[in-house]
Order: C-alpha cells, then sequence, then structure tokens
C-alpha cells in the first residue's frame, strides 16, 4: 500500500488508534517505571512491521499524557534488496507524518559473517548510538506476547539459564549510561495488535522472509508453537508469559542473595577468594562470578562453555588454573581468582605447524587444538543459529589431502573472505574491526594450509571457503584458549 502524507493522516490515526488501546493495556512494570523516571524524550525501534508500528502510533498517541517527545529510529538490515529500502522510506513517512524526528542507517556492505546474531548486535548498536545522539533515556521495542515463547524455545535449545529464560523483559535496566529498555506490549498478542491497527485504518510493512520456514523462528511461529497449542489444547503462549513472569522474580531475587552473599564481586575488586566463591550454591557463585567478569571486561570473551568449564575448575580440586579470555587470562590458585593480561614480554607469534587432528602450544602460551567431529543435524542448526563463539572455535571443511596446517603472524597483503562477508578484505582491517589493538593482531594466530590459503583467524568467523555444509560427513573443529598441549 502506498501511503503519502497528503492522502494519509497519521496523527488522526494514531489517536484513534488509542481511543481503543490505551495506556491501561501496557505493563504495569512499563507505566511504573515511566511514573517514577521522569523522563522527557524516548526512542522507538521501528521496523516498518505490525508491532512496531502498532506500538509507535500508540506511543505517539499517548505522548502528550505522558509528556514526551518520539524519536524513531530504523536500522536497514539490507536483507531484501529494494523492498528494504522500501522498509525505510515508509517508516519515514510514518515518522514524518506522526511529527517524529527519524534516524535511519544501513548495514554496512563489508561486514564479516552476517548472521542473525551478528544483524541483532548491529542494530543494537545503532539503536543505543542514536538513542544518545538524541539524548534520550529509553529505548521502546514493539515485542508482544508470541514473541517470548519463540524467544524460550530458542534460547532452551541454546542451554539458557534463568535469566536468558526470563527474557525479553518489559523494563531492563542496564549497568552505566545505556538507555532503559522499555517493551510495554509484552501482554498483548500478535492478533490483538493487529486487529486495533486494522480498526484504526493503520497500514504497516509484511516481510516476505517472515514466510520463509527454512529460517528457525519462522518455523516456530508457524509451524511448531501452534502444533504445541493444538496438542495441549491450551495457550502455550500465555502459559510462556507468565512462566517469564515467574522466572524475572526468581531472577531478580537470586541477584539480589548473590549481591549479599559476596559483594566484593559486584565492587570491582581486583581479585576474589575462591574459597569464598565456592562456598555458595553454584547459582549464586555463577552469578557473583559473572558480574565480576563483566567488571573486569572479559565476560562477553567467554562462551556459556568456557564459563561453565570454569565454574567446574575452580569448584574442582585443581590447586590452580588458567583459562583464556579475550586478550587475557583469568587464573586461579587455591586461594584467589584474578585476572592476567598476556605476557608482555612475548612480542611475536614463532611460526610452526602441527598435523590435522592434533594440539599445539603456541609461542604465546595459548593452545590450538584440532579434531574431527561429524556434520549432524544438531551441528548444522548450531551453525545456522549463530551459535559459534568466532574468539574460541569455529568449524571447517578442508580438503581430503591437506595433513598439515601452518600457523603464522599476520602479514602484509593478507586478504581475508569470512563466512557469508560479500566479498575479500584485508585481514588487518577484518581484526581492527574487532577491537583487536597492534600488540593483539601480531599475535593472533593466522591458520592457513598450502602456504596462503587461510582456514581462520580467532575473532573471525572461519573462512567462506572452509564453509560447513550439510553435503560433508565431517569437519574440523579448530578451538583457541587455555589447555595443554599433547
Amino acid at each position: 500500500m502506498s501511503i503519502t502524507e497528503k492522502e494519509f493522516d497519521w496523527e488522526a490515526r494514531a489517536r484513534s488508534l488509542t481511543a481503543g488501546a490505551g495506556l491501561g493495556l501496557w505493563t504495569p512494570e512499563v507505566r511504573a517505571w515511566l511514573a517514577e523516571s521522569g523522563i522527557k524524550r524516548v526512542l522507538v525501534a521501528c521496523s516498518g512491521g505490525a508491532d512496531s508500528v502498532f506500538l509507535l502510533c500508540q506511543l505517539c498517541g499517548l505522548r502528550a499524557e505522558l509528556g514526551l517527545e518520539v524519536v524513531v529510529g530504523h536500522y536497514n538490515h539490507a536483507w531484501r534488496g529494494s523492498a528494504s529500502d522500501e522498509d525505510v522510506d515508509f517508516v519515514e513517512d510514518l515518522a514524518r507524518g506522526l511529527g517524529c524526528k527519524f534516524l535511519t542507517a544501513r548495514r554496512p556492505e563489508a561486514v564479516d559473517g552476517f548472521t542473525e546474531t551478528r544483524a541483532r548486535a548491529l542494530r543494537l548498536e545503532f539503536l543505543r548510538g542514536a538513542a544518545r545522539e538524541s539524548r534520550c533515556s529509553a529505548i521502546f521495542f514493539g515485542h508482544q506476547r508470541d514473541d517470548i515463547l519463540e524467544a524460550q524455545l530458542q534460547r532452551l535449545a541454546r542451554g539458557s539459564g534463568t535469566e536468558g529464560l526470563a527474557a525479553p523483559r518489559p523494563v531492563h535496566i542496564f549497568e552505566g549510561d545505556e538507555p532503559v529498555h522499555l517493551r510495554p506490549v509484552l501482554d498483548m498478542s500478535a492478533v490483538e495488535l493487529r486487529g486495533h491497527l486494522e480498526r484504526a485504518g493503520i497500514p504497516w510493512r509484511e516481510d516476505a522472509s517472515n514466510s520463509d520456514v527454512g529460517i528457525a523462528r519462522n518455523a516456530l511461529r508457524s509451524e511448531l508453537i501452534p502444533e504445541l497449542g493444538r496438542r495441549l489444547n491450551r495457550d502455550v503462549s500465555a502459559g510462556a508469559a507468565r512462566t517469564r513472569r515467574l522466572l524475572e522474580a526468581d531472577a531478580t531475587a537470586l541477584v539480589a542473595l548473590a549481591r549479599a552473599a559476596l559483594p566484593e564481586a559486584y565492587e570491582g575488586v581486583e581479585s576474589l577468594a575462591r574459597d569464598s566463591l565456592r562456598s555458595l550454591p553454584e547459582a549464586l557463585a555463577r552469578r557473583a562470578l559473572t558480574a565480576w567478569l563483566d567488571g573486569r571486561g572479559l565476560l562477553a570473551s567467554l562462551s556459556a562453555a568456557g564459563l561453565d568449564g570454569l565454574l567446574v575448575s575452580l569448584y574442582g580440586s585443581e590447586p590452580r588454573g588458567r583459562q583464556s579470555a579475550g586478550a587475557g587470562f583469568v587464573v586461579f590458585d587455591d586461594e584467589r581468582i584474578w585476572c592476567e593480561a598476556a605476557n608482555e614480554t612475548v612480542t611475536s607469534l614463532v611460526e610452526c605447524a602441527f598435523r590435522v587432528g592434533e594440539k599445539l602450544k603456541l609461542s604465546t602460551g595459548v593452545v590450538l587444538a584440532s579434531e574431527w567431529v561429524p556434520v549432524n543435524t544438531e551441528l548444522l542448526a548450531r551453525l545456522e543459529r549463530g551459535e559459534v563463539n568466532p574468539s574460541e572455535e569455529c568449524f571447517a571443511v578442508l580438503p581430503e589431502a591437506v595433513e598439515v596446517l601452518e600457523v603464522r603472524a599476520l602479514a602484509s597483503g593478507d586478504r581475508y573472505k569470512a563466512l557469508g562477508a560479500p566479498g575479500s578484505r584485508k585481514l588487518k582491517d577484518c581484526l581492527l574491526d574487532r577491537g583487536l589493538g597492534e600488540r593483539e593482531r601480531k599475535l593472533r594466530p593466522v591458520v592457513s594450509f598450502s602456504g596462503s590459503l587461510i582456514v581462520w583467524v580467532p575473532g573471525l568467523p572461519v573462512s567462506d571457503c572452509c564453509r560447513v555444509g550439510s553435503n560433508v560427513k565431517k569437519a574440523l573443529r579448530l578451538t583457541y584458549g587455555a589447555g595443554e598441549a599433547n
């Protein structure tokens, strides 16, 4: 549907919508937070789809009552060519018609490993930047009730804990100066939202890719969840929403208990007493350790499996240990847990080689290991969901003739085409994009074969030429981190 300002009165439609779908439909948590915060300006993330269009129009219909100025942010992932550009035009017209400032950005052409996970990260980075630019204290998202079960099922498959299964939260407050995330329509279903839009005569954009059940989330939404509801003869989305609320309450209580039991973990101390940590129940120790690592800037460098392994080691009988985390290490002995930077005396990576399927301890002290693994449906699903942490591991397909892998430092002229990237780029630029400083770049191993064919550089997705597909039976798993070499 083509809409122009001349033929469509967005403000009148927003008032009509709000007359039938007012503030009383919002989650009580968001209403309470807004009443207490006294904020004056907010950013609304609007894709052009039904959920975010409903939220934007509803909020604009309520802004006088709430005393808010509304800014609109739209991120163009450029997934769908001209259709994505038309989404931008639609949201811009909508924002202008509602008298809102409009901010947008387009995904850069050269983005390594452009998966759904990477797309979400880029979108969030844009939205937070747009909120800071516009001095917005909060970002509104149009997540609704049906999104909860979809998120829970995906996170269950990844092995999430209480915090993960309690998301998305109506009010999510972050450490530091990041804007608060607000989701006021979490108690409403997609059918309810669309019904209100239709009655108010408000159009929205339909994403044709939503019908592609080859995408996991679409399959959950259109096939698995409806079938689950039919089989159980109940509203499973309503049940999931109640579960989310209960888990959020539990998660909040556990964090409070962890803070009380080990307050130093939340205070930026240099080290923790190992006995104090492992005297706690694991649920509290995990939260305290996570908070401490986050305060040291290392949490993002550890995968879920890496954090699990660290906890097992800390609770175990080993008198000392050392685990790689980003550019440094988490180290512990019988008494303390602390962080160490990489060995500052090591200034270069010694070139070497090792046989496929073996381990190698690099001159930097970090272990590079390899093992053959079967390519099964579980691995393929994990790869599709973007659940491989490229700082720690990759899965690669190699020619059968390759028996030895070479390891060397970054060389002038190296180019790299990461998985999903539209083309090759200078390897140095790829590493710069990941925030690696000069010293880290010099020490980061480049894994290759046949002299110049690069397989992987830890921190980047696997090379596109080594992509794992359903037509292969085995893949080489490469890992980079602490351990003992053979």
